[in-house]
């Protein structure tokens, strides 16, 4: 294979682990997990509420890392691609562009004010300034893409360390 469409063919599948990292782990993962839950016997699965609270409402999304995590671990040992490893650099892009220029990606949704510190800008990002329950979404779009993409690449990492062992 010559060089031109061996970097082709590595792009492409950048852009397609990139899609399942920054995409399917964060929008897609929930959604399975409550067909799981709305499998279970009556009694059995938790309350929606706590469900939600679960995926969406806590800063630091434990089912979306868990999730990247072990995608990236399987999906690397499958398929042994190396360019996994690297899906993190685009989503920490953006949010470090938002946090510099202390703007969000969409202002009309955002709550965040131009004049705000890098504290409460932390907080907004990382914490618990910035809530889907308060009609917030930067986190969704911005912070919970990236934690999913560093872990399916900390995933895959692992995957290829253990490979080469």
């Amino acid at each position: 294979m010559d060089h031109a469409s061996s970097r082709t063919k590595s792009v492409a599948l950048f852009v397609l682990h990139q899609f399942i990292a920054t995409f399917c782990i964060p929008f897609v993962v929930p959604f399975t997990l409550a067909a799981t839950f709305d499998m279970l016997p009556p009694g059995w699965s938790p309350s929606m509420h706590f469900v939600h609270w679960l995926l969406t409402e806590t800063p630091f999304y434990p089912v979306q890392v868990v999730a990247g995590l072990c995608l990236g671990w399987v999906l690397c040992r499958r398929l042994q691609h190396r360019v996994m490893v690297w899906v993190w650099v685009l989503p920490a892009a953006i949010l470090s562009y938002v946090l510099l220029t202390t703007s969000a990606l969409i202002p009309a949704w955002s709550a965040l004010s131009p004049a705000a510190s890098i504290q409460s800008r932390l907080s907004y990002y990382f914490g618990w300034g910035c809530r889907p329950s308060a009609r917030c979404l930067d986190q969704l779009l911005i912070t919970m893409p990236l934690y999913a993409s560093v872990a399916y690449s900390l995933g895959a990492l692992v995957a290829q360390r253990m490979h080469k062992q």
